[in-house]
């Protein structure tokens, strides 16, 4: 895929997450909704061709900022920018002065993910938890999978504005890998996650997936 195709599925995604709050946003009149579901069945005509393989059956990394079509960066259904279920979160990897690194994110949510009024549902907050906390495996290599996440909820994270997301590794155990993260809108600490990760052979989850007839 050129970056010139990767930019077009990019913009797609987009349309689509506008469709998707246009839906929640307005009463829509029955023939304009009749029009707009024959303008939806056209347009996933469109969308044919051979399947792509997942960032798994991938032979290159797993890179946190990868723009690869096929990567987890891009998939994701929390920070998959051409997933159009996901917000997207985004991500990089930042330095503090004592030289510790952490995963810094980025968020914005809009009334698709609310909850409570005018708040996040709070599923969504510990998805975006689970998210930025794997991701700081990054700075833990090799990775593993979720075996517990805590979120303690200080303060409804707010829809329709900028949130700001951190994770950071605490700690290592043989296999288990300890990390902690905070969510703030402004100086308001909303939410305080943490979890345990333990390493696995992601190739033999991968054979037992296989036999039990998934993927």
């Amino acid at each position: 895929m050129s970056d010139d195709d990767f930019e077009t599925g990019l913009q797609l995604a987009n349309e689509l997450r506008e469709i998707a709050q246009a839906l929640i946003d307005h009463d829509v009149e029955p023939e304009p909704m009749r029009s707009a579901l024959a303008a939806a069945h056209e347009l996933r005509s469109h969308l044919t061709g051979p399947f792509r393989k997942r960032w798994y059956e991938s032979q290159e990394p797993n890179e946190i900022l990868s723009k690869r079509p096929n990567a987890f960066e891009t998939l994701s259904p929390i920070r998959g920018h051409l997933n159009a279920l996901a917000p997207p979160l985004s991500m990089e990897i930042c330095e503090r002065e004592d030289g510790s690194k952490f995963i810094a994110g980025r968020a914005h949510l809009t009334n698709i993910y609310e909850g409570p009024p005018r708040g996040v549902h709070g599923g969504f907050v510990a998805a975006l938890f689970d998210e930025i906390l794997s991701a700081s495996m990054n700075l833990a290599p090799p990775a593993g999978v979720t075996a517990k996440l805590e979120v303690d909820y200080h303060h409804l994270t707010p829809i329709g504005e900028d949130l700001r997301l951190e994770a950071w590794i605490i700690g290592e155990r043989q296999r288990r890998i300890y990390a902690e993260a905070t969510c703030h809108a402004g100086d308001t600490l909303t939410a305080r996650g943490k979890a345990l990760f333990v390493r696995v052979d992601f190739k033999e989850v991968e054979n037992r997936m296989r036999a039990r007839g998934v993927g």
